[in-house]
């Protein structure tokens, strides 16, 4: 396992983050990189290690469940997870998009398009947001 204060250059003309957030799946350990203007899911595992560039801005967390773990739904044989981000606006509501993420024969597959919706997290998301992108 790899130590969770880990420094990772991730091609950011030489500097390098610490994960805004990370999640346990199975043998593979993910981190979630933000900055304003992207995102990037970090997945490290024994095998192979890959990074993906997300179509979200902002602090990217991932959805969590009532225990504090990565939220997970199965959808046999997958299991797809999500990836959220929030801003306030200034009237008070929020924007926030949420990205589902399908791991496919130990494969990471983004979903076309994030969903944009007008709740503030945290926020419990219904199965269909998870099942219904792909």
């Amino acid at each position: 396992m790899r130590i969770a204060s880990l420094a990772i250059s991730i091609g950011l003309a030489g500097s390098s983050a610490l994960a805004d957030d990370v999640a346990i799946v199975g043998e593979s350990e993910l981190r979630l990189f933000s900055s304003r203007d992207v995102c990037r899911l970090l997945v490290l595992s024994e095998t192979n290690d890959a990074v993906l560039r997300l179509p979200l801005s902002g602090l990217c967390t991932f959805h969590r469940d009532e225990d504090g773990g990565l939220r997970m739904v199965r959808s046999d044989p997958d299991e797809i997870f999500l990836i959220e981000t929030s801003i306030v606006l200034a009237d008070g509501d929020c924007r926030t998009n949420v990205l589902a993420v399908r791991i496919e024969n130990g494969r990471y597959e983004l979903a076309p398009s994030p969903a944009t919706v007008a709740t503030c997290l945290p926020f419990k998301w219904d199965d269909v947001m998870f099942l219904g992108v792909f």
